[in-house]
């Protein structure tokens, strides 16, 4: 093992450390920018594509990747840890919320009940608008397309889905 590191030792050139710390500083930019992947991938490549330049074998190669590999794990861990005692900056963690005094709301309320009718708005393919009464709302179908301006009567209410047939009076 260690003539691994003494092979690697005189191999080492500036421009190895330079795409090395590349793809260190790409991979840092996709952790606090977070992205699609674009710059965290590339920091991985470069890096990966670095180790086997600077290895002089294949076996010299894997072992230096697994080194990464165990470092990066590693790495990962502990900033998870910190992330979780609350040391890593607020950007990485989300703080805010969606509760109802901020306005969120899940569900809205809804004062419709069984038996209510209405009239479709728009086609129900099965989905569609409704009007009851002067209120406008999404409503759903049994799972029969309904036409525009067809007479519905509400059959369940849960939660804010409202589920309507046609009224057969």
């Amino acid at each position: 093992m260690s003539e691994i590191f003494a092979a690697i030792g005189a191999n080492i050139g500036a421009l190895h450390i330079i795409l090395f710390a590349l793809g260190i500083i790409c991979m840092v930019i996709e952790m606090f920018e977070p992205g699609i992947g674009i710059f965290g991938a590339a920091g991985l490549i470069i890096m990966i594509i670095d180790i086997f330049v600077l290895a002089e074998n294949l076996v010299q190669g894997f072992v230096l990747f697994a080194m990464l590999a165990l470092l990066v794990t590693v790495l990962f861990v502990l900033m998870m840890v910190l992330t979780s005692y609350g040391i890593i900056p607020k950007k990485l963690v989300l703080t805010d919320s969606t509760d109802n005094g901020k306005g969120y709301t899940a569900v809205s309320e809804t004062e419709l009940k069984e038996g209510d009718k209405g009239t479709a708005l728009t086609q129900l393919r099965p989905a569609g608008k409704a009007k009851f009464g002067e209120k406008t709302v999404d409503v759903v179908s049994e799972g029969e397309f309904l036409e525009v301006g067809t007479k519905i009567v509400v059959i369940s209410v849960v939660g804010n889905k409202i589920t309507v047939k046609p009224d057969s009076e």
